[in-house]
């Protein structure tokens, strides 16, 4: 009950980041609900999983775009990614070294900004096991969320069900759940 109120009183203070990620899902959009007619299928999907591109009812202002990955069997969200790029890839062949490694710190440097604007019982939920702006661990039960440098440049919060996932891991994998 008192991280409840925790969560909501830094909601209150802090709109973008403090609930972002949640049991319920994240930017307002809900695990367990379809993609919006508005969603664009993204190219990676597979037989198991799709990613589909897609507006938020509550977006945040430091992100450009969003992702949900849907079990395809039953065509649920279980995840919801905020990206945040710092050189698009289309951009980055005519790049010098400096200007890679200045991209890399400003990811770096946004990662660790989001980080710090989380409430302080989230934080303390995340783990950077390696030291490299990768935090990630259950924020609360059954939720999961990570947020992470990758690709050099992109900067992903994601926010994962995993009562979802386990869903669709039983259907593709069952011997694994056996």
């Amino acid at each position: 009950m008192r991280s409840n109120v925790v969560l909501c009183l830094a909601a209150l203070l802090l709109p973008g980041a403090a609930l972002a990620c949640d049991p319920a899902g994240a930017y307002g959009i809900a695990f367990g609900d379809k993609p919006g007619r508005d969603a664009r299928k993204q190219p990676g999907s597979g037989k198991a999983t799709a990613w589909y591109q897609v507006t938020p009812p509550q977006p945040d202002a430091r992100f450009d775009r969003y992702l949900v990955r849907t079990d395809v069997g039953t065509g649920t969200i279980y995840q919801v990614d905020a990206i945040r790029t710092v050189i698009p890839i289309e951009r980055s062949e005519g790049l010098t070294a400096g200007e890679r490694a200045a991209g890399v710190q400003q990811a770096e440097a946004f990662a660790q900004d989001y980080f710090a604007s989380l409430p302080p019982d989230i934080q303390s939920r995340l783990v950077d096991e390696y030291g490299t702006s990768h935090w990630e661990g259950a924020i609360a039960d059954g939720t999961w969320m990570t947020v992470d440098v990758s690709f050099s440049w992109d900067v992903t919060v994601s926010c994962r069900d995993l009562a979802g996932e386990r869903v669709m891991g039983e259907r593709v994998l069952p011997e694994m759940f056996r």
